[in-house]
């Protein structure tokens, strides 16, 4: 869900209640024309239990090179089942909806219900969008030269519903479904601006999956953890009509530290691994870059059949609502799990967040990398 600089807060940043920040908010601190403003659209900051879904409606707005200047809606909700806890996490709903000047348009949705008192979850994630996109080859390479450079419109559409069990203390185990149709328009190699068959190069092709999933999750917040860790395996097994058959693995690990008694803040930090197998179509393809992989590289610009990356990051709360994250990250994309190693690729950055409503928060922020620097506005944090 990335999208770059907002038109409604310039100067957001959050803090994450759980954890110590660097100015204690007054007990008796009263609401200010942000707050009073925010809490129109239900932006309020917390989380109202009584009603069915304590919703929020945010305008946004947004510019980067590929889209130019867009507007959009973000929809956050928050809700609890029937017999849910009060010290249980929400169940949430996130929908952003987009268009920019130059045609792009798309919405993302995305629900997870926690069902009796957390034994069950239930994730539905849904993708809409025709959007202007880059492909340079695969390889570190091909994506290092600019003379690869292609440009086009991605037009994608993706379900995936997945459903999760406790089998055991923080321990899930899951199956669910991956259904995606892709198709590239117009493109042309973007130095020689030469149209180029997107049939031969990009061809549009359907998949379908099943994915069967593991977890061991003890974090407090699944979209903003300030404690806990998460070990997450998923193997996908898929059928293409135009690839005939491939599969995908995915590997995370997570952390989670807060520092309170030392220091104001938390450290957090990940190492994700995305590898596949088999005639992969080029949407599935593992790539850096983009809101959530390598912030600073354009999303697609290194892709390749393997991938891995480590991140850190130092969430910072400030004041109130207000707050800021330093980040750095490393990764590298190859053909096969052993060449991974051979050439790496770095980023960093900072951020600033404002707390939305309850620990969901609205983020800010700017990444370097090798080729470039690039904007995310977001909802969530990276991981």
């Amino acid at each position: 869900m990335t999208r770059s600089i907002s038109l409604l807060l310039l100067i957001c940043s959050s803090a994450c209640y759980a954890v110590e920040p660097l100015i204690e908010t007054p007990a008796d601190r009263e609401p200010d024309i942000i707050d009073n403003t925010l809490s129109v659209f239900g932006a309020d900051g917390g989380f109202d239990d009584s009603k069915t879904i304590d919703m929020s409606y945010l305008p946004t707005a947004f510019y980067t090179p590929e889209k130019k200047f867009g507007a959009g809606l973000l929809v956050i909700g928050l809700y609890k089942t029937q017999g849910a806890t009060k010290q249980e996490q929400p169940s949430s709903l996130v929908i952003n909806s987009f268009a920019s000047s130059n045609g792009s348009y798309g919405v993302e949705f995305e629900n997870m219900t926690f069902f009796n008192q957390g034994k069950h979850r239930l994730l539905f994630e849904i993708e809409l969008h025709n959007e202007s996109a880059v492909y340079y080859g695969q390889g570190i390479d091909a994506g290092n030269n600019d003379a690869n450079k292609h440009e086009f419109d991605e037009q994608l559409y993706r379900f995936s519903p997945r459903f999760m069990t406790r089998v055991a203390d923080h321990f899930f185990v899951g199956i669910g479904a991956d259904v995606s149709h892709a198709k590239a328009d117009d493109l042309k190699h973007e130095p020689t601006n030469t149209p180029i068959s997107s049939n031969r190069l990009l061809p549009s092709n359907t998949s379908t999956g099943v994915v069967l999933s593991s977890s061991y999750d003890s974090r407090d917040y699944r979209l903003n953890a300030s404690t806990g860790w998460l070990l997450q395996l998923d193997a996908g097994w898929y059928h293409n009509n135009e690839y005939s058959s491939f599969s995908t693995y995915n590997a995370e690990i997570a952390n989670y530290i807060d520092l309170s008694g030392t220091a104001p803040g938390l450290i957090a930090w990940q190492v994700q691994g995305r590898f596949s197998d088999g005639d992969v179509p080029w949407n599935y393809l593992p790539d850096l870059g983009g809101s959530s992989a390598m912030r600073g590289y354009i999303k697609g610009r290194y892709r390749d059949e393997q991938m891995m990356m480590a991140q850190i990051e130092y969430r910072l709360p400030i004041y109130h609502r207000f707050g800021m994250v330093f980040w750095g990250a490393g990764g590298s994309v190859a053909p096969t799990i052993s060449k991974l190693s051979d050439e790496l690729l770095g980023s960093y950055g900072t951020g600033f967040r404002f707390n939305l409503k309850d620990n969901i928060n609205l983020r800010f922020d700017v990444g370097v990398g090798k080729n470039d620097t690039n904007f995310y506005l977001n909802v969530n944090e990276v991981f």
